[in-house]
């Protein structure tokens, strides 16, 4: 909320409170310089009639040739460009922030747009921002220009050299950074790699889901420590290298906690987002539109720490504007996106494997949360994460009654991207109730599909814990030194 109030706060000044400052003073110069000829006229003729006064208004003596060449009839059509500047100034801003919402609302009624129509409208806002700051940097130096004669009867031509300059500069990282934001960013993640020989019986299970599904096995496999399933088409790396290609993540912890039934469902509905007209959307849209809200939010947290960050300050109110009108149509598509999985995930392996693989992840996502929580605080005597959150999962699940956090509605936040969970159950023809007597501990855990699990949690918690050890180290110098700024 505070992002979304200082980004109408930006366009504000930007597209309205500046421009209408520069016009005031096209304004005020104008009308000054006019007032200085009947101050001359009326010292030397005394009181001038109304008719008078128009005879001599610059708009009419510097029509003459001669009167022309004067530098009052210079600084007065000077502030007749401010005023017109500004205008065109203000109405090009409107009018790109125009365009970037009818790009959102087109995309909401045609999806498969989506990935055209984002682009379009990042490279918009982008190059309009980096027009607008080299049109505003102009109108800004000619407004004080204006100021310093009328005041100080002087230009200081240095300092308005130097305003040329930096909004130069901004102009061209503005128009720079539309080329390269938005574009598609490596995935890191700490997981180990499985190929066909660490896991035979698991990467059987996943060809067959994808026979099943109509679509493509992925090119890689990853197991990761925390509770997240995902299948993704960008770059990935990990500790043990690089991966291209299609890689599918699925959770080690989870593994612990899924039946093969519930894992088979998982796969199917991660897979399904690469079937049919999903494709292009999760291969080209879903990792440039993340890309893109990284480098925003990157951008704002480089602000208050490094200068250089000040050179796409023009960009920044636009470009969020531009991600915050995309990010409630990226929800929207994304949760219709879920569904249709949810639905391909049933067919695979029927509406209950999928709805109680969703519940436990629910459940996962909470205890991974607490166990991270006391791992920071005493991390010496911490059991191995994936075994430890799926020990304190299997105890919630062992409950007669869903934890009351476990329900959260029906109606999702406009930003969320996934589903609230009983609606997802409702789409599935299933109750919470009915799903929860269903969520039971694996009596054969999905796990012994990985033969050597045991030791690659032990591999991935020794990175786990060099880059919490890190983490930790960061925390404490950040409260090192604000308690010695205090």
């Amino acid at each position: 909320m505070e992002d979304t109030a200082q980004s109408k706060a930006g366009l504000v000044v930007l597209l309205l409170l500046l421009p209408v400052l520069i016009w005031i003073t096209g304004w005020y110069t104008r009308h000054h310089l006019n007032q200085f000829i009947v101050d001359i006229a009326e010292a030397e003729f005394g009181p001038l009639t109304a008719r008078q006064r128009e005879r001599i208004h610059l708009s009419v003596l510097c029509q003459d040739p001669e009167v022309s060449k004067e530098d009052i009839c210079f600084y007065y059509q000077a502030g007749g460009w401010l005023q017109w500047g500004s205008f065109l100034s203000a109405v090009g801003g409107l009018g790109l922030l125009w365009f970037v919402n009818h790009q959102a609302n087109q995309s909401r009624n045609h999806y498969e747009q989506l990935p055209q129509r984002f682009r379009q409208a990042v490279q918009a806002a982008g190059l309009g921002a980096g027009c607008l700051g080299v049109t505003l940097t102009v109108l800004l130096a000619g407004a004080l220009a204006l100021v310093m004669v009328i005041i100080a009867e002087r230009i200081w031509v240095g300092l308005l050299i130097g305003i040329v300059i930096v909004g130069g500069a901004a102009a061209l990282s503005t128009a720079s950074a539309a080329l390269s934001w938005g574009k598609p960013l490596e995935h890191t993640e700490i997981a180990s790699i499985i190929g066909w020989d660490d896991a035979p019986r698991l990467w059987r299970l996943i060809h067959e889901v994808a026979q099943d599904i109509g679509t493509s096995p992925p090119d890689n496999l990853i197991l990761t420590l925390d509770p997240s399933c995902y299948a993704v088409e960008v770059p990935v790396t990990t500790p043990d290298g690089q991966l291209d290609g299609r890689t599918l993540c699925l959770s080690l912890g989870l593994l612990y906690l899924f039946d093969e039934r519930e894992l088979r469902a998982v796969i199917a509905h991660e897979l399904a987002h690469f079937h049919g007209e999903g494709t292009r959307y999760s291969r080209e849209y879903a990792p440039t539109f993340r890309a893109a809200a990284d480098a925003l939010e990157n951008l704002r947290q480089s602000l208050g720490r490094d200068l250089r960050a000040l050179g796409v300050l023009p960009l920044l109110p636009i470009f969020a504007f531009t991600i915050e009108r995309f990010a409630h149509v990226t929800a929207e598509h994304s949760r219709e996106r879920e569904f249709l999985a949810d639905e391909t995930a049933a067919h695979v392996a029927g509406s209950t494997a999928i709805a109680t693989a969703l519940a436990k992840v629910a459940v996962a996502a909470i205890t991974w949360r607490v166990y991270l929580r006391q791992f920071l605080e005493d991390p010496d005597d911490a059991p191995p994460a994936a075994s430890a959150f799926a020990w304190l999962s299997a105890r919630i699940l062992d409950e007669f009654l869903p934890p009351p956090w476990l329900a959260t509605g029906k109606t999702p936040h406009p930003i969320d991207t996934h589903p609230p969970l009983e609606a997802r159950f409702e789409a599935l023809g299933l109750t919470l109730q009915e799903v929860w007597l269903n969520v039971k501990p694996a009596p054969v855990a999905a796990a012994t599909l990985v033969p050597d699990i045991v030791e690659l949690e032990a591999e991935l918690f020794a990175h786990f814990q060099t880059l919490t050890d890190l983490l930790r180290r960061v925390l404490k110098a950040k409260e090192t030194q604000s308690s010695s700024t205090q």
